[in-house]
């Protein structure tokens, strides 16, 4: 950025005699690499990286010592109705039923947090810091991850189990290295097993470099509320993270590899292996005789490129000239439009428009003809020549590390190997000319696999008919795909990651091996020698203090709708501060010493008074906390996307609660909870982004929650909510008025709203049952928690 004001006069100084001395601009050399920052004690003394301590008291001592500091007073405690609502949809993401009213609240808060509902809203929250996608895109289309769902239903019965929280850390990055090799955890792996993966979007070193850089943002921003991905390219800047602490941490990743394990026995792997092996040798065989084909087909046609041209302009069908009909046709519709970019056409196009006679067209034709022929035999010379000088580079290249990504894609041997050879190549105008003839589907004269077997004729096409039987036969005779999870193993082959100057994955510098962060270590960390440090890290991380603080602080933050730290996944230096320190030691302590019991943090929470508050207004306690960063009353909230749909759907009778299972594509018909439907990384979905649902490619800390009119035209136009607005309105007619309010509600009907109700569906219609359900479903009641 430029300065703000005037230089000194000593850098003045200095600028003079770098032009005196000629500007050298060092092009060749490498950048000069700073001194590496030194961790002290004083860093490690940091609020956040400090040993957790147990100030003694509770919840509520603890936030009204705090609101007393500050002269507020605590608002009194919600009514039963709106407290059996609030804690509803915070467990479970769903209305209570009419039933849960009827239970004392301690009793409605057990059995919500041993419902099965339980795992699908909090395993929901951790899927957002997770970055849960089901398909990474390549560089050309998406790629599907037909197995990543079982991730997600791993992290659901995670929660519903109450999986302590140390263990659920250690195993989504090291399940295969723990003691025991507990195969209930293997599914954990999914964290880092389903990517993102970046394929071939960029270079292998550089798609390399941005994948591991994934990884250490969510392990550290995910894990421990650090920003150490900022240490990429130098020296933190505001926390005491190092360049070598980020590239140690990423040679963790380095040291690891894209695995499978299956969900079967190996005899069964083998033998589906084995059937796809063969399935793949049979289609490569059918791809090798219809591209002789096609290639032959190519020289045969250019040679009536001429007479091909001419019956296009003289307008003759295939049936007077015998030519084929979709190569007339293709020629038609390109002599239509003169090429604008290499008018190599031109003396043709001048000579249509002037009405010249046959002979003549025919001879500019035959020229045209002759040097589509040539440029063709040029660019098959030139082909054989850059080949031949591709496979003499192989031989010079240095050998890499085998990388390879789920669906085998190699990093190195499928990413446009020998791109960086230098090439021979025709002229721009002939390569245009050799392009628009002879490549892709648009080319004039190629004819791809659904066109090109009308042109297989005598022994080619019945031998093409035996490989075709054989295929299908094979395919019948492969067992169906078995299922496994996608996670992380050993790489075979332990080296060492060189640290990239400026970050430039091009630019190798200091090898680094594995090991901790240097701020949350004694001294200076011991580096992994064994393996990756995969398990090493994990057992680091949740031995970390600010490994509790963050995820108290996140459980904190979905019960009572705002954190203790603003910022959860900054606990930094340019991180928020706590609102309330003490209160944050005590629940980090109580997780840390509880078991690392999520469910025992989430009960206490929701006993206290604190989370039972009422979330009306008070004038005197507004004008100090306006923001109630301070916790004197509970926070009004709009239900997030899902739990806004999957609330239609069950006021609606409509909801379909099966648990688990593959992923469905979010549509108007799908009815089951939204938390099964397919997340893209590609594309989100329209509907739950309207509703801020987050990004699938990076870790999320905490959703926006918006308020812009398209939210609510799209209530009153959505086929969907029109569907169970529909649903609704026949619901409503069954059980009345009253009884539909409680359902929706939480509450009875208001006379007012009965005799509004009596009012408006008398004079609505045949479909005013369904006018007034879609009214309810779209009101801000609905959608919103007191």
């Amino acid at each position: 950025m430029p300065p703000q004001g005037r230089l000194a006069d000593t850098e003045i100084a200095a600028i003079a005699t770098w032009i005196r001395d000629g500007a050298i601009w060092p092009t060749a050399s490498a950048p000069v690499r700073q001194a590496e920052r030194a961790v002290t004690e004083a860093d490690r003394d940091f609020w956040s990286l400090k040993p957790i301590r147990n100030p003694g008291g509770s919840i509520d001592s603890l936030v009204r010592a705090r609101l007393a500091r500050q002269g507020l007073t605590p608002n009194p405690a919600a009514d039963h109705r709106t407290l059996i609502r609030r804690l509803s949809f915070d467990l479970t993401g769903l209305p209570p039923e009419p039933a849960d009213f009827d239970l004392d609240y301690e009793t409605a808060a057990g059995r919500m947090l041993a419902s099965p509902h339980f795992g699908e809203r909090w395993g929901r929250y951790w899927l957002d810091v997770a970055r849960f996608g089901e398909e990474d895109y390549t560089g050309t289309a998406p790629r599907f991850y037909p197995n990543a769902w079982r991730y997600r239903d791993w992290v659901i019965g995670a929660f519903n189990r109450d999986l302590p929280y140390d263990v659920f850390v250690k195993a989504q990055l090291a399940a295969d290295l723990m003691p025991g090799a507990d195969p209930s955890l293997t599914g954990g792996l999914g964290l880092f097993g389903f990517g993102p993966w970046y394929y071939g979007i960029s270079q292998p070193p550089q798609a390399r470099s941005d994948e591991r850089h994934d990884r250490v943002d969510m392990v550290t921003r995910g894990f421990l509320g650090l920003t150490g991905a900022c240490a990429r390219c130098h020296d933190h800047k505001y926390d005491p993270i190092t360049m070598r602490d980020y590239y140690s941490v990423a040679a963790v990743f380095h040291n690891s590899q894209y695995e499978e394990y299956p969900l079967v026995d190996a005899s069964i792997v083998k033998q589906y292996k084995n059937a796809q092996a063969a399935v793949k040798a049979q289609q490569a065989k059918i791809a090798k005789l219809l591209d002789a084909r096609r290639d032959e087909l190519a020289g045969e046609l250019a040679h009536t490129i001429a007479e091909t041209m001419v019956a296009a302009a003289m307008e003759r069908s295939s049936e007077d000239t015998g030519m084929d009909c979709d190569l007339l046709d293709r020629f038609s519709r390109y002599l239509a439009k003169p090429e604008e970019e290499f008018p190599y056409l031109k003396p043709w196009h001048d000579a249509v428009a002037r009405g010249a006679a046959e002979p003549e067209l025919r001879r500019i034709g035959e020229e045209f003809q002759a040097r589509v022929i040539s440029t063709a035999a040029r660019k098959k010379k030139l082909d054989a020549e850059n080949d031949a000088a591709r496979e003499a580079a192989k031989a010079r290249l240095p050998k890499h590390r085998k990388v390879v990504l789920p669906g085998g894609y190699d990093s190195e041997a499928d990413f446009n190997p020998g791109a960086d050879v230098p090439v021979k190549s025709l002229d721009p105008q002939d390569m245009y000319l050799w392009r628009r003839f002879y490549l892709g589907r648009d080319g004039l004269l190629r004819f791809e696999d659904d066109r090109i077997e009308r042109f297989v004729e005598g022994p080619r096409r019945a031998e093409l008919g035996a490989l075709r039987a054989e295929l299908e036969r094979l395919k019948k005779a492969s067992p169906p795909a078995y299922g496994f999870h996608q996670g992380l193993a050993e790489h075979e082959e332990r080296v060492d990651l060189p640290m990239n100057v400026r970050g430039d994955p091009f630019q190798d510098g200091e090898p680094v091996g594995p090991r901790f962060l240097t701020v949350l270590s004694t001294g200076t960390p011991p580096e992994w020698r064994n393996g990756s440090g995969r398990l090493e890290l994990a057992e680091a991380i949740v031995q970390s203090p600010i490994a509790a603080r963050v995820m108290a602080n996140r459980v904190w933050t979905q019960l009572l709708g705002a954190g203790i730290v603003a910022t959860p996944s900054n606990f930094g230096r340019s991180g928020a501060r706590p609102s309330n320190p003490e209160l944050l030691e005590y629940l980090s302590w109580r997780l840390a010493h509880g078991g690392w019991s999520v469910k025992k943090l989430i009960l206490e929470i929701v006993r206290s008074d604190t989370y039972r508050a009422s979330s009306k207004p008070s004038q005197a306690n507004d004008q100090a906390d306006a923001a109630n960063t301070l916790f004197w009353r509970a926070n009004r909230r709009r239900l997030d996307a899902e739990a806004y749909r999957d609330s239609i759907l069950s006021v609606c009778g409509t909801l379909d609660r099966r648990a688990g299972g593959e992923s469905d594509p979010l549509n108007d018909s799908m009815q089951r909870r939204t938390v099964y439907a397919r997340v893209s990384r590609f594309q989100q979905d329209e509907t739950l982004s309207l509703f801020d649902f987050p990004s699938a490619s990076v870790s999320v800390e905490k959703r926006a929650s918006t308020n812009v009119p398209l939210q609510k035209l799209y209530l009153l136009n959505s086929p969907f909510l029109l569907r169970q607005s529909e649903a609704l309105g026949r619901r409503m007619r069954e059980l009345g008025v009253t009884a539909s309010y409680l359902r929706i509600f939480g509450r009875p009907a208001a006379e007012a709203e009965l005799r509004m109700a009596e009012e408006f569906l008398r004079q609505a219609g045949p479909d005013g049952w369904t006018r007034y359900a879609q009214v309810l479903l779209s009101s801000n009641e609905f959608a919103f928690i007191d």
